[in-house]
């Protein structure tokens, strides 16, 4: 009965071994990201494979063991580390899906959707170590509108609804400082519909392989810029790659903590880019970016639609390309697309760049991504889509093909990508190693573009028009 009880208690360690490993590598490959990086990263493809190989050691050898004690010794031996080391990895990398900082800075952030006057709303979001309940104070003339959380929370939500247009608000959290921003008008006589700045690939946190840790000096003064009165802007869109590590909590609290002073005049809206979600970085993006609390009327936490009068946004969740783009994202993106009125203004927002001058990176191309010209591309032209904003690629460029305009601006503080041995045919003006963000005033008729350096000198303009029309 001894011997009987050894052998089962045997038999299923060696099966446990390549059972953990294969529900530890489904899980990472069913979280965001994973199979971008798997695709794109030779060091993480060879982590990943040593990991799938280490759950089939023990097995194999059990199997010798039939013949050679040896064998047998060794496969316990296998089988206790194909167990231990999987479920370690997996356990450190679960962590961020309920670990967040304790602690982060009031940030204002556009929300999905619209209020009742056409104007985007807005949500002031933070984290405290301590539940409290805190109150946010907002209104044109006066603080005539109080928003007094329910009760005590360490995840705050203060949500700024139904804004007037072409106002001047100023809003404080408690009795703190007073800040103020302006929302963008739905009618003009002259002045944009909406005047916002997009820029990305800050890069926050240490240095992760061939992406080097971020020029916070760079971003800090691209942000002063954006966030200066006198340039009046209504918004500023971060098109992903916040932070270098989204599973590290220090990297998310660095760029919160630089990003955060901005928005006291300027509300922000970030994308999640393939960065921002290495390993199991979602979880953090929504904490800090998108939490529970913070209403969506069309979307998701990861991709959305923001409206104001005639100007439209549609920002995807497409981290490293087309793996991200799920069936139920690309229904929903449709279904946004054909909503817009024929002579509105169609923006589209993603990480991963669709047509883009780049070089070759691990033996693939990195320039005009195939999967995205084929998948991606054909409904932005169906559509007549009139801008489409990315980063990804660490410079910045101008492209048009079949009547859409592209911009890639993902120079906004990570290491710069080399000069591209691969020129897009889309290109218009190109321009590497360079650092800087896109500002835009939409107007009736026309879209003005113009790439500035982080002083907020221009670099290059150009005007288009309605893609619809």
């Amino acid at each position: 009965m001894k011997d009987r009880f050894h052998k089962v208690l045997y038999l299923i360690l060696i099966a446990a071994a390549p059972a953990s490993t294969a529900a530890v590598l489904l899980w990472l490959f069913s979280v965001d990201g994973t199979l971008g990086l798997f695709q794109w990263m030779g060091l993480y493809r060879i982590l990943f494979y040593a990991v799938g190989g280490l759950g089939l050691v023990a097995p194999l050898l059990a199997f010798a063991g039939c013949r050679f004690a040896i064998f047998r010794r060794l496969s316990i031996v296998f089988a206790i580390v194909g167990i231990i080391i999987p479920l370690a990895i997996g356990g450190y990398f679960l962590r961020t899906s309920f670990i967040f900082a304790e602690s982060t800075p009031p940030l204002l952030l556009m929300a999905d959707g619209t209020g009742s006057s056409g104007v985007p709303n807005l949500a002031l979001v933070f984290r405290t170590p301590h539940k409290s309940i805190r109150t946010l104070r907002y209104g044109i003339d006066s603080f005539d509108q109080v928003v007094t959380e329910s009760g005590p929370t360490t995840n705050h939500v203060l949500p700024v609804t139904d804004l007037l247009p072409d106002s001047r608000y100023q809003w404080k959290l408690d009795d703190g400082e007073v800040c103020t921003f302006t929302t963008p008008p739905l009618t003009t006589d002259g002045n944009a519909l909406y005047h916002f700045a997009v820029g990305s690939d800050p890069h926050f946190g240490a240095g992760l392989g061939d992406s080097a840790s971020g020029d916070v000096a760079v971003t800090s003064k691209m942000l002063n810029y954006i966030a200066a009165p006198q340039n009046r802007f209504h918004a500023f869109f971060i098109t992903g790659d916040l932070v270098n590590m989204g599973s590290s909590i220090g990297d998310w609290k660095a760029a919160l903590n630089t990003f955060a002073p901005s928005t006291c005049a300027v509300p922000w809206r970030p994308l999640m880019g393939n960065h921002d979600a290495i390993i199991n970085g979602s979880p953090q993006y929504v904490a800090y970016l998108y939490p529970n609390g913070m209403a969506t009327q069309t979307g998701t936490s990861t991709y959305y639609r923001i409206d104001s009068g005639r100007v439209h946004f549609i920002l995807l969740k497409m981290l490293w390309g087309v793996e991200s783009f799920s069936p139920q994202q690309r229904q929903w993106f449709e279904r946004q697309l054909q909503a817009i009125p024929v002579d509105d203004w169609t923006i589209v927002m993603l990480h991963s760049m669709v047509y883009a001058s780049s070089s070759e990176f691990n033996g693939m191309a990195w320039y005009d991504p195939a999967d995205m010209v084929s998948e991606v591309a054909p409904l932005l032209e169906q559509y007549k889509v009139d801008l489409v904003v990315s980063g990804h690629d660490h410079d910045l460029e101008f492209l048009q093909h079949n009547g859409v305009s592209y911009a890639v601006v993902g120079a906004m503080g990570g290491k710069l990508d080399p000069r591209a041995s691969h020129l897009s045919p889309a290109s218009i003006w190109y321009a590497p190693q360079q650092y800087g963000f896109l500002d835009v005033r939409v107007l009736p008729t026309t879209m003005e573009l113009i790439f500035r350096d982080p002083d907020g000198q221009e670099l290059r303009s150009f005007e288009i028009g309605q893609n619809r029309l």
